[in-house]
């Protein structure tokens, strides 16, 4: 199979043509013809990943409500409901300006760390799913794992149930 696919290749053959003369899948076609091709993939994927990881955080942030948009369009298309996702009227460098250059979580006050990204999370102070818009007055950075306890709580109703779970565990 192997040596029929190089030849159709070495003939100029795209891989729909050599799938439609062999019958076989175009990853099988790409299994054999691809030497280097995960080489090719790594490099590709890297030339379009954002270097920063602070950088490609805010990124996620700000372009979640694209994902936020087919999920909503998921749920509701039954309803015949379609949301527009979330609309940002900020960028990568307003965020930057405004959790400056030690960041601290606005929650706890604890240093944060930004180039371990994955302890830290971008939150909207008063969550969007109680009111909350997506401005720049309304993001903050957090704590992971503070962030992950409060969820859609707000902050005073988060800061009562702390001050229960220290009260109970005295």
């Amino acid at each position: 199979m192997k040596d029929k696919i190089l030849a159709l290749r070495a003939e100029g053959k795209s891989y729909n043509e050599i799938k439609a003369i062999l019958g076989c899948s175009k990853s099988t076609i790409s299994f054999h013809c691809g030497e280097g091709q995960k080489e090719k993939n790594k490099i590709r994927a890297a030339s379009f990943r954002l270097k920063n990881p602070v950088l490609r955080k805010i990124d996620n942030f700000i372009n979640r409500g694209v994902s936020v948009k087919c999920r909503d369009f998921q749920r509701n298309r039954d309803l015949g409901i379609y949301t527009n996702g979330r609309q940002f009227l900020f960028n990568i460098k307003d965020v930057l300006n405004k959790i400056g250059e030690n960041p601290k979580c606005y929650l706890t006050g604890r240093e944060i760390d930004l180039s371990k990204p994955n302890t830290y999370h971008f939150d909207h102070i008063i969550p969007v799913a109680n009111g909350g818009d997506s401005n720049l007055d309304n993001l903050g950075i957090t704590c992971r794992s503070v962030n992950i306890a409060k969820g859609t709580l707000s902050v005073d109703d988060f800061i009562l149930l702390c001050k229960e779970v220290v009260k109970y565990n005295q």
